[in-house]
């Protein structure tokens, strides 16, 4: 019986050092993270960010990023209504705080300091005083596990239905294990999905990395999935394209190849 006690109050112990939100959890898990972070482009300023978002990749400004826990920064832009938005994402290291990522990728070099001369801020960014607006993190997905750079890199656009922003989050908050299963059999890995609220939608944006050499056929595969068919009936009901955009999604411009 004393055995029983001592193994039931380790049980305990454990269970409540733990986080019951799966998103907490995987950050206390100290893996690699991924970061999306949000900003304003400038008006007439779209050619000058470009040039300033391919100095990112060169050697020292890579070198000061990675020591900054800050890794494969992609770059992506779309207009909603009047405003030209830009949106960064990159692998973020585990072991920092999360919350930080916005502020670590400002400060780690000259290179993206520079961004701010480029971008406003949101007004949520302003509330929590830092330049960029780092996008609620809402979804995850391994995928393929494989090492090294993906042969391409997508962000797509979308945006949440308000009266169905719960069962979309409860949705990906509980991914059918079909849906994770298939990302990976299509050679796709580090599926991310943030919220941000702009121009008075919550739009939503997916990052997918694609790492097979048969994209054709890894996409049929993906699309005629009857697991996949079932999964995007429930989320298709709670989104809502951006205007002009004829499908869900609408694909956003990438700004580094």
């Amino acid at each position: 019986m004393k055995c029983l006690l001592v193994t039931t109050i380790a049980l305990i112990t454990s269970l409540m050092a733990s986080a019951f939100s799966p998103y907490e959890n995987y950050l206390l898990s100290d893996r690699t993270t991924v970061v999306g972070l949000i900003a304003e482009i400038g008006p007439g300023k779209t050619g000058d960010l470009s040039t300033a978002i391919e100095a990112l990749g060169t050697d020292s400004a890579r070198r000061s990023l990675a020591a900054s826990g800050i890794e494969n920064v992609r770059a992506f832009t779309y207009k909603i209504g009047e405003h030209e938005w830009v949106v960064l994402h990159f692998l973020y290291d585990g072991k920092r705080d999360y919350l930080q990522a916005a502020s670590a990728f400002e400060s780690a070099c000259e290179e993206t300091a520079a961004l701010t001369e480029l971008t406003r801020s949101h007004p949520r960014a302003e509330r929590l005083e830092t330049h960029w607006l780092q996008m609620e993190w809402i979804t995850y997905i391994r995928g393929k596990n494989v090492p090294g750079p993906a042969d391409s890199q997508v962000m797509l656009v979308t945006t949440v239905r308000p009266d169905k922003e719960e069962d979309y989050r409860t949705l990906h908050q509980t991914v059918w294990p079909g849906v994770v299963d298939q990302v990976a059999r299509s050679n796709n890995r580090n599926l991310s999905i943030y919220l941000a609220e702009l121009d008075g939608k919550l739009v939503e944006f997916l990052y997918l990395e694609y790492v097979g050499d048969a994209p054709q056929a890894d996409n049929k595969m993906s699309e005629t999935d009857a697991i996949n068919h079932r999964w995007w009936k429930k989320t298709d009901a709670c989104q809502e394209p951006l205007p002009g955009v004829k499908d869900i999604w609408g694909p956003m411009t990438p700004l580094n190849p």
